[in-house]
């Protein structure tokens, strides 16, 4: 998704998907009823394709059912990537929606985000 020459790639997956070590790193517990999602928005740099900007997450997922589940997101920043990382409690063979607002954090870009994820607990 994109707006203007920004790009917004997201993810979300159970937490027991991310590797240990990259977990630590990023203050992520593993168990299997809880999924990450992470945001990183994007735009082209005279020295990359996409060069990831720092952002304001903001949004909520919800059930099937229209239980909402806010989310809370921190930005993490390192290595000349910044993304922005939020943890949701998740079921067995669940489905959520979810509706974000990505925020350039110096206002040049504001861009809503819809996807759906179904999660399975280990």
């Amino acid at each position: 998704m994109g707006s203007g020459a920004f790009t917004v790639q997201y993810s979300a997956v159970n937490s027991l998907q991310i590797p240990p070590a990259v977990a630590q790193a990023n203050g992520i517990e593993r168990d299997g009823e809880t999924a990450v999602v992470m945001i990183t928005l994007q735009k082209p740099a005279p020295d990359a394709p996409l060069q990831a900007v720092p952002a304001t997450v903001t949004g909520s997922a919800r059930t099937l059912m229209g239980d909402r589940r806010t989310l809370t997101f921190r930005r993490v920043e390192g290595a000349g990537s910044v993304y922005s990382l939020a943890r949701v409690a998740v079921e067995d063979d669940l489905t959520l929606t979810f509706d974000l607002t990505v925020k350039a954090s110096d206002g040049s870009a504001t861009i809503p985000v819809r996807f759906n994820q179904t999660f399975y607990t280990e």
